[in-house]
């Protein structure tokens, strides 16, 4: 074993560092093999127009494998193919989480799934060091985090940091996040979620992984590419002996649907990603039109800055103007009831015509 995986191994649950992973059928031979496959107890019998679904998928299909890799300027050996960012948070918890042993450190208020894992696992502590709200925007608490893993009373093994973060929107500073993966060094594993990275590219530490064993990156096509409805995301380490840890002992046997990866190859195909990325780029002339918008209105508190596809707002009767939209067939997100965004709503940026429709709802409330 390298000495990167030396450095990160050191926080696996001890189980999975001495178990064996299953071998499935798939993962003894290549599925894309002209060959008679009769390993696998599939049916032989293919359904017309649904030919190949008789088959299992390749477990890590190496055509998707080297698409992605090239769409996160990664090596293939640094890439986990996972149905979403969600299952690849779960893998997280499952590998390094020992029940009512570690703790995992977030930093609300931020995407509520963790919490909701670290309740499940369930994790000895949540802890929880929310930001700190500083020039009209939210900041990591960069000083708290190190006290919280240098207190002797904490067993932190993970700090999960949302990059841009969800509820608010922005990227952190670079050299925060650097503070923090530095602090943690030794200590606990440091997972950069960025769900939102294409929406402000220089936001992502994919270029530094090599340099961090101890960093891990959850990726998705799920936002930036249209495919939320296929399932399709990544787990990137710049240690491939963690990436094979995970392929072979943690992760579900066929994780990836044929369906999905059809899509996703034709979405990452040289065509249609210019497609993809143009689109991209429409949303992000529409967040700037809404937040222009927003910012104008009297009933408008403020308008936090976002990197991401959505706007996290302030506003008066925050409750009342999302069940309006409701009751007129538009669907927003309240989170006015917690304190740190108290008042608020996040609203996911639309099409022009349906964002035009949630102005024209805005304009006849508060008339």
């Amino acid at each position: 074993m390298s000495a990167q995986y030396d450095q990160i191994s050191q926080f696996i649950r001890p189980h999975f560092r001495e178990m064996e992973g299953y071998v499935s059928a798939g993962m003894q031979s290549d599925k894309a093999a002209k060959v008679v496959f009769l390993n696998a107890n599939e049916n032989p019998y293919a359904l017309a127009g649904l030919e190949g679904a008789n088959r299992y998928p390749e477990p890590q299909p190496k055509a998707l494998l080297r698409a992605m890799a090239n769409l996160y300027g990664v090596k293939e050996n640094e890439l986990l193919i996972t149905r979403g960012a969600d299952e690849g948070i779960a893998m997280l918890f499952r590998l390094f989480c020992d029940p009512a042993q570690d703790d995992v450190l977030l930093n609300p208020p931020t995407f509520g799934v963790y919490k909701v894992y670290g309740g499940a696992v369930p994790c000895r502590q949540v802890i929880q060091k929310p930001l700190i709200k500083h020039n009209g925007t939210f900041d990591l608490d960069v000083n708290g985090i190190t006290e919280a893993l240098n207190d002797p009373d904490n067993r932190i093994k993970m700090i999960i940091l949302i990059n841009p973060n969800n509820p608010t929107g922005n990227c952190f500073p670079r050299e925060d996040i650097t503070a923090v993966i530095e602090a943690a060094k030794g200590k606990a594993i440091v997972v950069l979620d960025e769900t939102y990275a294409e929406f402000k590219p220089d936001c992502s530490f994919t270029s530094e992984l090599e340099s961090y064993p101890h960093v891990i990156i959850l990726r998705t096509l799920s936002k930036s590419y249209a495919m939320a409805g296929m399932r399709v995301g990544a787990i990137l380490s710049g240690v491939p002996e963690l990436i094979d840890t995970l392929r072979s002992k943690v992760m579900e046997i066929y994780p990836i649907s044929l369906g999905s990866v059809e899509a996703a190859l034709q979405i990452l195909s040289p065509s249609v990603i210019e497609i993809a990325k143009g689109n991209i780029q429409k949303l992000i002339a529409e967040r700037k039109r809404m937040e222009e918008y927003w910012r104008a209105q009297n009933y408008v508190t403020h308008v936090y800055p976002s990197d991401a596809n959505f706007l996290l707002i302030e506003m008066d009767r925050p409750s009342a103007f999302t069940a309006f939209c409701k009751e007129n067939g538009l669907i927003i997100r309240d989170f006015s009831n917690d304190p740190m965004t108290a008042n608020c709503l996040r609203i996911s940026i639309g099409t022009p015509e349906q964002n035009d429709m949630l102005i024209t709802l805005a304009e006849k409330f508060y008339a």
